[in-house]
C-alpha cells in the first residue's frame, strides 16, 4: 500500500513538472478590445479580447487562462476563461474573455482620467495560462497603453 502511495505521489510531481518546460517568452499576450458589457452600481462587465502569440515551434494546448488588469498602477479588472485551443508553432489567435471590475477600480480610473493629460493608459496583464501538460499554469506579465486619442 505505501508503495503505490509513493507510486502516484511522484507519478503527479513528475506531471506537474512536465508542464514546467514551457517558459513564459514561449508566448505573449496583449488586449486587443475591451468593450462594456453591463455596469450595475457595484461591478462591471467587460468583454476583453486578448491576443495569445506561441513564439516557439511548438504547439501549445491551452486548457484556460486566469489574469488580473490594471490600468495605470492601479487594480481594475480580473477575469478567468476554461476555453481549451490548440496554438500552432508560430502563430496566434484571439480569446475572448468575460472580465469583472468593482465599483472601487472604476473610481480609481476616473481619478487617473482626471489627472492624466495625455489621455493615454498604461496597462498590466498578469497571471497565469494553464496548459494540458501543466499543473499550476506559467505565469505572465506583459505591459502596453491604450490611447483615448
Amino acid at each position: 500500500m505505501l508503495k503505490r502511495v509513493i507510486a502516484l505521489f511522484m507519478l503527479v510531481i513528475v506531471s506537474g513538472c512536465a508542464g514546467l518546460d514551457t517558459k513564459p517568452e514561449q508566448f505573449k499576450i496583449n488586449i486587443s478590445s475591451m468593450q462594456m458589457l453591463e455596469s450595475t452600481l457595484m461591478e462591471q462587465r467587460y468583454q476583453v479580447k486578448l491576443r495569445i502569440m506561441n513564439r516557439s515551434k511548438e504547439s501549445l494546448s491551452i486548457d484556460g487562462l486566469s489574469f488580473d488588469i490594471e490600468l495605470n498602477d492601479k487594480d481594475f479588472a480580473s477575469g478567468v476563461s476554461d476555453e481549451k485551443f490548440k496554438l500552432e508553432p508560430l502563430s496566434e489567435t484571439l480569446v475572448s474573455v468575460t472580465v469583472t471590475s468593482t465599483i472601487f477600480g472604476l473610481i480609481r480610473q476616473f481619478k487617473s482620467l482626471e489627472k492624466n493629460q495625455t489621455k493615454t493608459f498604461y496597462y498590466s496583464l498578469s497571471g497565469r495560462i494553464y496548459t494540458s501538460s501543466g499543473l499550476f499554469g506559467i505565469p505572465f506579465n506583459e505591459k502596453g497603453e491604450i490611447d483615448l486619442n
